[in-house]
């Protein structure tokens, strides 16, 4: 049996390291120019890898060596449930697989390429962004808001469609629908999550309410409107799932003299982390054809990492760039003699909750002062401010990703049920916004993630819980984050080296000594 899993193991190794390597490759080459044969490549890099781990009897052998607990030692042992989850994952016939990279590679040319008009002008993610942040015309913001969901209506089929295609893999195996088998297999209980977001629900209900009645009677002074006028346009963003300007201090104003990769650099070189080396290999400007969103991809396991990122000096973006290097650095940081299998973060919540609480040190005080460089005389007031910007700005993330998560477990549910209507009616029960008058649109599909990300949203809310308790810990253990080198060594030690050796829930035990307790982020928004 021992003999079986070392085959296992170097068997998967010898023909996955390539193909996991030429796949990310190719998405880097997708995602930075946007071209037909770029995209090309992708899929046909997909396809090779679902193919790979869809064979059924690698499947069938690493299913019955974790069942068995064949492997002689915990390394092994991980590897192998490391390869089943993967298998599992991807059971599927060739038509499955032809039909799913197919529809993928549509709809992701459709959101890379898309520029809303608006006044008969292509517009860009980020120009969309100023208008509806920075807008205090009515008129203006809408029509801003009305072009950024007209991707919605161009991808909007084609993503029932896929939602379709993973249901009938799903249902295949046994699993309900994709959500279902999403969950199961990235080692999340259903009704974990579902329970846990429930009381997050019930424990943000109260403090939401207060701080969006804040906002509503600021936004409506912004716009001259009665609070009873205001609709999603008015809120900030595209779906109202970040914090709008407060507190009378324009955020982006004190970012706009200053270079985020400065701002980056120097917050990294504070906690003794190199990412000049990241940012080099980065792509990290917006251009025609180019992805307009942000992500950090590690491409080989062995120090290619980098972050695609559409930068402008202001807030958003230095905070966006903070949080992608957070994924890099815990990349970088795992302890490169580890199995190639385990030199992952243990889940996706486990580095979402680094990168977000790396983001979020642009709301801390400390930051303000000794890296932006906020004068003295200003850092009470702005301090204060973005501090209440944080809070505002974690409840109103919460009730978003209530919005999500809820949203494609009724998608993958039904996808042919009325999902337009069903998704005003979670906005209006989660964010309290108003649904436009006579809205009949397919808006959730304008959100990227839901096509091309399925099931991935509760992990960022996972990852605020698990970054509110690694920051508890940080700062019992350091003082606090920035500039102290002593809080790098802890999150290097504690988080990052051991990589995937242990499962997420065993990992938070380990390095904080208790199970992920959402006490510490109720209490951080209360």
């Amino acid at each position: 049996m021992v003999g079986e899993v070392e085959r296992l193991i170097n068997e998967t190794l010898e023909h996955f390291k390539p193909l996991y390597k030429s796949y990310n490759e190719a998405g880097w080459d997708a995602a930075t120019t946007g071209t037909e044969e770029a995209n090309r490549r992708e899929k046909e890099k997909q396809a090779e890898l679902m193919r790979f781990w869809a064979d059924p009897g690698r499947y069938a052998l690493a299913k019955r060596l974790h069942e068995s607990g064949a492997a002689a030692d915990p390394l092994s042992a991980r590897q192998v449930k490391v390869i089943y989850l993967a298998a599992a994952k991807a059971q599927q016939d060739e038509a499955t697989i032809q039909r799913l990279t197919q529809l993928e590679a549509e709809v992701r040319q459709e959101y890379y390429n898309f520029r809303a008009k608006v006044d008969g002008k292509e517009l860009s993610d980020n120009q969309l962004d100023e208008i509806l942040s920075k807008g205090k015309d009515s008129s203006e913001v809408e029509r801003a808001w009305e072009a950024s969901k007209q991707v919605g209506a161009q991808v909007a089929d084609r993503v029932r469609e896929l939602a379709r295609v993973r249901n009938a893999a799903a249902r295949a195996q046994g699993f309900r629908d994709h959500f279902l088998k999403s969950l199961t297999l990235d080692e999340i209980d259903e009704g974990m999550l579902l329970s846990t977001f429930e009381a997050l629900e019930a424990a943000t209900r109260a403090p939401f309410a207060s701080v969006k009645a804040e906002i509503d009677r600021d936004r409506a002074a912004r716009f001259g409107v009665a609070v009873s006028d205001l609709r999603p346009w008015h809120y900030g963003d595209r779906f109202f799932q970040q914090a709008p300007e407060m507190g009378g201090v324009d955020m982006d104003a004190l970012f706009a003299p200053k270079d985020p990769t400065v701002l980056a650099t120097t917050t990294y070189d504070g906690l003794g982390m190199e990412v000049r080396d990241i940012l080099a290999r980065s792509d990290l400007y917006a251009r025609p054809g180019k992805n307009q969103h942000a992500f950090c991809t590690n491409i080989d396991h062995e120090g290619d990492i980098r972050t695609l990122n559409n930068l402008v000096p202001n807030h958003r973006w230095s905070e966006t760039l903070l949080h992608e290097l957070g994924h890099a650095v815990y990349d970088k940081y795992i302890d490169q003699s580890l199995p190639w299998l385990l030199r992952e973060p243990p889940h996706t919540l486990s580095t979402e909750a680094i990168a977000q609480m790396m983001g979020s040190l642009t709301f801390d005080k400390e930051w303000l002062t000794g890296v932006l460089g906020v004068p003295a005389a200003e850092a009470g007031r702005v301090a204060k401010v973005a501090q209440q910007r944080d809070r505002a700005g974690r409840l109103i993330f919460t009730r978003w990703c209530l919005v999500m998560t809820n949203f494609e477990r009724a998608l993958y549910a039904d996808p042919e049920s009325d999902l337009d209507a069903l998704w005003w009616d979670l906005v209006e029960r989660y964010q309290l916004l108003r649904r436009p008058e006579g809205r009949k649109a397919p808006d959730w599909a304008a959100k990227y993630h839901v096509a091309l990300a399925p099931v991935y949203y509760h992990n960022y809310e996972l990852g605020y819980l698990a970054a509110t308790q690694f920051r508890d810990r940080v700062r019992k253990a350091a003082g606090g984050i920035v500039g102290r080198k002593e809080a790098g060594r802890w999150l290097v030690e504690k988080i990052f080296r051991p990589g995937a050796q242990q499962d997420w829930a065993a990992h938070i035990i380990t390095a904080t000594g208790e199970p992920l307790n959402p006490r510490y982020f109720v209490e951080a928004v209360s």
